[in-house]
């Protein structure tokens, strides 16, 4: 099993049109998110316009959960969903899609190659939490918190990748109260 521990510090925001955005894993790792040849790509950012379009990303997948603010996503003659935190919404890339609200949100993109999931833990300090795997990579990112997975403590604003994962479940400890994500991706 191999993984990687990113700090926050470690972590590089870059200026997009109408925010902020931090890539936090992508695949595979030479890959150019301006090229757009990465099989999938993780990352938060900040949506600081009250209004704003989202780019093309034609033949992506892609998932966005609100981490902070609320949301209103615009999908042109298709729906309207309003999101709050923690609540997603998972879309065809090719849409011509527009947003209200100013938020800090988490983005997962994939293409056909790969499929993937993501969900959000709310624990307490000292609950536990023991989430099944069922796909061998698995991307942890403490929006809040402090976690502890085997030896490694997770602060907030830090992500773990763990590639080849082989344990069944993964038993989390929260040790102070915060809120986890975890996102699944299997490239096929």
């Amino acid at each position: 099993m191999k993984q990687g521990y990113y700090p926050v510090h470690s972590l590089q925001a870059k200026a997009w049109a109408n925010g902020t955005t931090t890539e936090l894993v992508k695949f595979p790792p030479e890959s150019d998110f301006l090229k757009r040849d990465f099989i999938f790509r993780i990352s938060t950012a900040t949506v600081e316009a009250e209004e704003s379009t989202f780019s093309d990303f034609s033949g992506l997948t892609r998932i966005l959960m609100v981490l902070e603010g609320s949301l209103e996503l615009i999908h042109e003659g298709r729906y309207q969903k309003h999101l709050q935190p923690y609540e997603q919404d998972t879309f065809d890339g090719s849409w011509s899609t527009r947003s209200k609200g100013k938020v800090r949100d988490f983005n997962v993109m994939f293409n056909d190659q790969a499929a993937a999931t993501l969900r959000a833990f709310t624990l307490q300090t000292e609950e536990s939490l023991h989430f099944t795997c069922t796909h061998q990579r698995i991307v942890l990112f403490v929006h809040t918190g402090t976690f502890q997975l085997g030896e490694q403590v997770l602060e907030t604003g830090s992500v773990l990748d763990i590639d080849s994962c082989t344990w069944e479940s993964i038993p989390l400890a929260c040790l102070d109260a915060g809120t986890i994500l975890i996102s699944e991706v299997e490239v096929l």
